[in-house]
């Protein structure tokens, strides 16, 4: 159940065994605090199940003649039940910070990249246009979505600099070039003008586009 209850990624599930009926998984805080290392959860999870326990023996008493002990019974419920879905909705957000492995969010952040990447050089492609309006390959202009790649034939100096295998130096070289041929066709077409070495072309071809000037 514990497992269940508990995902690597996406949102966490533990919170909803909180709404079980009648306060029965007011101890879901506890499972939160000893998880996450968070002494004032446990606090939390034992008060609110202290609670209802207090309610299912006033309510025992009642059952065994014991008069007056119905609404407190009821009330004592309500309350833990209540206390204990509204503390594991909101520690929810700060569980999974305190529980996620740093690993498994650097993970999924390069993936999320690699999926940005591959469908802005698939725009610059197919849709350049469009491509050089959202900004991909500028990341130099603010709000951009560059998406990780760079315009060789928009983007200025400092951006080129900042390729695989470029620097200032064949940066500066780019931009020259790039004005008196008004801007490259392809990467085959730079690394000709440039007179570049193989590997470099093949190294910068995941990371380029050649949106219209």
């Amino acid at each position: 159940m514990m497992q269940a209850a508990d995902t690597p990624t996406g949102r966490s599930r533990w919170p909803f065994l909180s709404l079980l009926p009648i306060g029965l998984g007011a101890w879901a805080p506890i499972y939160a605090g000893v998880k996450a290392r968070q002494t004032r959860w446990i606090v939390l999870g034992s008060v609110w199940s202290a609670i209802v326990v207090a309610g299912f023996v006033k309510n025992s008493l009642s059952r065994a003649g014991h008069s007056g002990t119905d609404d407190l019974a009821g009330f004592l419920m309500i309350i833990g039940w209540v206390g204990a879905v509204a503390t594991s909705f909101t520690i929810r957000a700060s569980y999974e910070r305190l529980t996620t492995s740093p690993l498994l969010v650097a993970t999924e952040a390069g993936q999320a990249r690699l999926r940005d990447r591959d469908q802005a050089l698939q725009l610059a492609r197919e849709k350049p246009a469009l491509a050089r309006e959202v900004g991909v390959g500028r990341p130099d202009q603010p709000g951009a979505f560059d998406a990780g790649v760079v315009d060789l034939n928009n983007a200025p100096a400092s951006a080129l600099a900042r390729l695989p295998g470029v620097g200032d130096d064949l940066a500066t070289r780019i931009i020259e070039a790039r004005t008196q041929t008004n801007g490259f066709s392809s990467l085959e077409d730079l690394g000709i003008l440039l007179d570049l070495p193989g590997d470099l072309v093949e190294h910068l071809r995941d990371h380029v586009v050649f949106l219209p000037r």
